[in-house]
């Protein structure tokens, strides 16, 4: 080997490790209402896009910012709410409060986030092949839109509250979504699942006014353990080639419309839980379009069903 090629050798290691130790995390303060430094969230964003690092970013907020704020092409982002800090819509409700565009790994943690009551637009948009984490957030007030919209994306939830939106959670157009431990409540649905997408929950789901969950377009509801109880209309609603599998300690009781209504060449399974109490209609309940339920006639603790088990 030659000398030259023994110094390259030698030296491209430690150029890559040098390069590499310029990539540093970013920490911003952001104070909404203030009169120094940052004051904006959308002014701390700018300051990160305009920055020469590309590693891991914090932005740590106080304050009531009013603003509709767009994380967009940027990733490995952490928002945290300090001392209650919330964000709300300023667009009288024509654009989502909080957009996540094209970005992996962000994190919205602890922020109360208010949606415009007019419009139709969205709390939190997470979309075009995001991945966002929403953990102990507490997102209202989208009257004619969703809490949280998910679209073509993934989102986790844990914690939390979503309420008095049009849908808490919608799950779209070949997205997923994960949620966990989240209260989901006083929407007019609790959540909906369409067009190829899923959606893995533990949530309680309570006293939504149209129901609480609707499952339709070829989505599929995982339920290990959730609770879905004292809606109006009816609990689950499952149809046009759609799919739910309810196991683990779940409930679906004191919906108002029925238990879960299966329609369309869709099908449930029940694993032993309870689907019971359901006024206004049955427990579970098969339409005649080729509907399926697996266990729905053993498992779902005494509750009234019109369906017969299929064929294994």
């Amino acid at each position: 080997m030659s000398r030259l090629k023994i110094v390259l050798s030698l030296c491209l290691p430690l150029v890559l490790l040098m390069s590499a130790s310029t990539v540093k995390a970013a920490t911003l303060w952001v104070n909404c209402g203030g009169k120094v430094g940052l004051t904006s969230i959308a002014a701390a964003l700018k300051a990160l896009q305009y920055s020469e690092g590309h590693g891991p970013s914090t932005i740590n907020v106080s304050g009531a910012c009013h603003e509709n704020v767009v994380i967009q092409s940027l990733d490995r982002l952490t928002l945290n709410a300090a001392s209650g800090a919330s964000i709300t819509d300023t667009s009288g409700g024509n654009l989502s409060a909080v957009t996540i565009d094209d970005s992996r790994d962000v994190a919205v943690n602890g922020f109360t986030i208010n949606g415009g009551a007019n419009g139709g637009a969205d709390g939190i948009d997470c979309q075009d092949g995001s991945v966002c984490r929403l953990n102990g957030n507490t997102i209202q007030g989208a009257a004619n839109g969703y809490g949280v919209g998910v679209f073509f994306s993934q989102v986790f939830l844990d914690g939390g509250t979503l309420q008095n939106n049009f849908a808490g959670l919608a799950v779209i157009n070949g997205a997923s979504g994960k949620a966990t431990n989240v209260t989901i409540q006083n929407n007019s649905i609790g959540i909906e699942i369409r067009t190829h997408s899923f959606v893995n929950t533990t949530a309680t789901i309570t006293a939504n006014s149209a129901g609480g969950v609707f499952v339709h377009e070829s989505g599929t509801l995982s339920c290990p353990g959730c609770q879905i109880t004292g809606n109006g209309n009816i609990g689950v609603i499952v149809k046009r080639d759609s799919s739910a599998r309810l196991y683990g300690t779940y409930a679906v009781t004191g919906n108002t419309g029925g238990g879960v209504q299966l329609n369309e060449e869709s099908s449930g399974y029940f694993a032993p839980g309870t689907v019971t109490g359901n006024t206004g209609g049955m427990d579970v309940f098969c339409g005649s379009s080729y509907a399926t339920a697996r266990f729905a006639t053993t498992n779902i603790g005494g509750g009234t069903t019109n369906c017969v088990e299929p064929s294994p």
